[in-house]
């Protein structure tokens, strides 16, 4: 996330998730008029619809990054509602985050 959050546009620091459903792979992807884009994809264990989400970027790294491992596990109901971010394992610890709603 660190290598797209780079490129996030000042004003508003989103960064876009794009969950696929049917070949398990999260992107994120941040566009900057001033200095274009970047996009990432990962393998990811998707559950549900595949589906568009963004957040502002800084709050997201923020939390993420106080988790203590790399596995972690994303809950969500709808891209405008609050996400739970959760480290796989045994240590009981959330992150909340809220999403910014995006023009489809």
């Amino acid at each position: 996330m660190e290598l797209v959050a780079v490129l996030s546009d000042q004003k508003n620091n989103l960064v876009k998730f794009s969950l696929d459903s049917e070949n398990d792979r999260l992107s994120l992807a941040v566009e900057s008029p001033d200095l274009g884009s970047a996009k990432e994809s990962m393998a990811a264990e998707i559950q549900g619809e595949s589906g568009d989400i963004a957040f502002n970027v800084k709050y997201l790294m923020d939390g993420l990054k106080a988790l203590p491992n790399n596995d972690i596990q994303m809950q969500l109901n709808a891209s405008t509602q609050p996400v739970i971010f959760t480290p796989l394992g045994g240590l009981k610890m959330t992150y909340l985050v809220m999403p910014v709603q995006i023009r489809q």
